[in-house]
């Protein structure tokens, strides 16, 4: 429901059983109506307050006294919103200078046909005017408690976004000052057609100081940020069904954003939010359209390239219990990989993506510059954390898409992890080639079940080496590394065949197994990696 106009009035069963003729009509039919007066006398300056509809039988037209031409006259000058005329016997048309008037200064006039009663009329149009009012504070009241509690939350700057956007029922932008689309609600309309050349169509709308229109596609605007020092605006790109109330929703989801802001007393939130929120809408499949994906992305600052790189820094989990603490660290590892980035000069949509690490989609200018690009990542990164344990990265496979690519980010997180906790390496970023079983090991070794495991293929051997100088857990290691090739052993451990022959016997004995079965050999092996990772042997 919105305010009556005078062409919503016309369909009105009350008016419309006058049988209507719109006599003037124009762009003033469609004027939203604040109230409908009844007037049957000559004088109406302070009768009328504006914005509203007159009814009347004619009397003013008839009297001896008349000036049908100045009671038009009149009802401009106080903004009257148009003259609804009952013709009859004695009335039988109207004046042609009424209408001559009219026409000249634009104010819509209606003549009627049949006789109606007035009182139903002002009854029905009253009772829709009152209703919107109610309707408007209903509306302002839900407004209102919808960003206090957003507010009240500390909510980021997406979910305050995202409200204004539900509330309004259209889809809302919020750009900084160098106009960067920081957050996005492109509601039921596609996200490539809400920020389709953004920067170019932001610049055609004028920034204003107030809520307001502007601009060719007449955008609804309403500035965020203290007076004088707007730090962005939100904007309703595809202009607003009701535009008082979009105006408000604006003005209270402002006031919330200011809030975030003074509360996060961070200049570059907004844009680490915005990024990460969209790496995270990739991640859960949020966004799927890879059109809409680089919209989103472009909107950002990235510019579109033919290859994406989805790499996982891996800073080790906090050990804090405290919240606040562990949200600290967390963007303190966000700030330093977009600040390694900006250092590099390479283009990133970053956020974080678990306890300790930060995932980052990488815009490649070509696929062959991918080691060089992770060179520089890591050297940037490097300068950055210090004489700090280094973050290690783990490196998924190039994508020439941008959600594919991100797609593998959470593959890209156990590359990560694995390669962190690969023992006496120092390298600083690492391929699934690089990892492959010994990273997965490495990430389990700890597991109760794997503990027990290990000591149940390797404890007698164990126990047997700790008594003896054998060493048969160095000849079952070289057995298993050489792929069983017992030539290649013998060599490896400076045995002759029959004294490797001897000690293989030995040690099936000792672990009631047969070496030469695959599942046996498999088993000791995986055993093997476990206990040499947990012990620190290469």
């Amino acid at each position: 429901m919105s305010a009556p106009t005078l062409r919503t009035m016309l369909a009105m069963p009350a008016l419309a059983a006058g049988q209507p003729e719109i006599v003037v009509g124009g762009p003033g039919l469609d004027r939203p109506v604040r109230w409908v007066h009844v007037a049957e006398v000559a004088v109406m300056r302070d009768l009328l307050d504006g914005h509203e509809v007159v009814l009347t039988t004619g009397l003013p037209f008839t009297a001896d006294d008349a000036d049908p031409s100045g009671f038009v006259r009149q009802l401009v000058e106080a903004e009257a919103r148009g003259l609804v005329v009952e013709l009859g016997s004695q009335l039988p048309s109207v004046p042609r200078e009424v209408v001559a008037e009219a026409r000249r200064l634009d104010l819509p006039l209606i003549a009627l046909h049949a006789p109606i009663k007035f009182v139903e009329v002002t009854e029905a149009v009253h009772r829709v005017i009152v209703g919107e009012q109610y309707r408007g504070l209903a509306f302002a009241q839900e407004t209102h408690e919808v960003f206090t509690e957003l507010s009240l939350d500390s909510a980021d700057s997406a979910t305050i976004v995202t409200r204004a956007a539900t509330l309004i029922d259209e889809p809302v932008v919020l750009e900084d000052a160098g106009r960067r689309v920081v957050a996005v609600a492109s509601h039921d309309s596609p996200p490539r057609d809400v920020l389709a050349r953004w920067a170019e169509r932001s610049r055609a709308a004028p920034v204003l100081d107030r809520p307001g229109t502007t601009g060719p596609e007449h955008w609804l605007t309403c500035p965020v940020g203290l007076r004088g020092s707007a730090w962005g605006r939100l904007v309703a790109p595809q202009g607003a069904a009701d535009p008082v109330e979009t105006a408000v929703v604006l003005q209270r989801a402002a006031q919330a954003l200011q809030l975030s802001r003074l509360v996060q007393r961070d200049v570059a939130g907004l844009q680490f939010q915005a990024r990460e929120s969209l790496l995270l809408d990739l991640m859960e499949s949020r966004v799927t359209d890879e059109v809409d994906a680089i919209a989103r992305a472009r909107a950002l600052g990235m510019s579109p390239q033919p290859s994406y790189l989805p790499v996982v820094a891996h800073f080790g989990a906090t050990a804090a219990a405290d919240q606040i603490v562990r949200q600290r660290r967390a963007r303190a590892q966000l700030e330093a990989i977009s600040e390694a980035a900006r250092t590099a000069r390479i283009d990133v949509v970053a956020g974080g993506v678990a306890d300790g690490q930060v995932g980052l989609v990488v815009a490649l200018r070509s696929a062959t510059a991918e080691d060089a690009t992770l060179d520089a990542l890591s050297r940037a990164l490097g300068s950055r954390q210090g004489t700090r344990q280094p973050a290690t990265l783990g490196v998924g496979p190039v994508s020439s898409s941008l959600v594919a690519a991100t797609a593998q980010l959470r593959t890209t997180m156990h590359i990560a992890s694995a390669g962190h906790l690969l023992p006496g390496t120092t390298r600083p970023w690492y391929r699934s080639t690089d990892v492959r079983l010994r990273g997965l090991v490495a990430q389990l070794q700890d597991d109760d079940r794997v503990v027990a495991f290990t000591e149940s293929e390797l404890g007698p051997l164990l126990a047997h080496d700790g008594t003896s100088r054998d060493d048969l857990l160095a000849v079952l290691r070289s057995f298993v590394r050489l792929g069983g090739n017992k030539a290649a052993v013998a060599e490896h451990a400076h045995l002759s065949r029959q004294a490797l022959y001897g000690r293989l016997r030995r040690i099936e004995s000792i672990l009631g197994v047969d070496l030469d079965d695959a599942e046996s050999a498999m088993s000791l092996g995986l055993a093997l990696l476990v206990h040499d990772l947990r012990a620190g042997v290469r």
